[in-house]
């Protein structure tokens, strides 16, 4: 289900709700379809948040890399990324 369906379906709703016996039904379905938006929302955000941070941690990798092909030390890689002795090593492994 999209956004573009809840949306619909909200309208729907809100077209039946205008008896009054649907009343009830409506604002029951309206609450679900809410926050149904709001858990759909809530993840997307979680979505672009991890992919921020993995883009993050390959770029960090990406330029320890480069770092180490120029040949710098890896302690001063190590330091310039914030990347770990394990992680410099094997990028090290990965350059011989």
């Amino acid at each position: 289900m999209n956004f573009e369906h809840v949306r619909e379906a909200l309208i729907e709703w809100e077209t039946l709700s205008a008896n009054k016996e649907n009343r009830v039904l409506f604002e029951a379905r309206a609450k679900e379809l809410r926050d149904l938006l709001s858990n759909l929302e809530g993840e997307r955000r979680l979505g672009r948040e991890e992919g921020r941070k993995e883009s993050m941690i390959k770029e960090r990798h990406n330029v320890a890399l480069k770092m180490l092909q120029e040949g710098m030390e890896p302690s001063i890689v190590m330091k310039v990324t914030g990347l770990s002795e394990d992680v410099i090593r094997k990028l090290t492994t990965e350059i011989n």
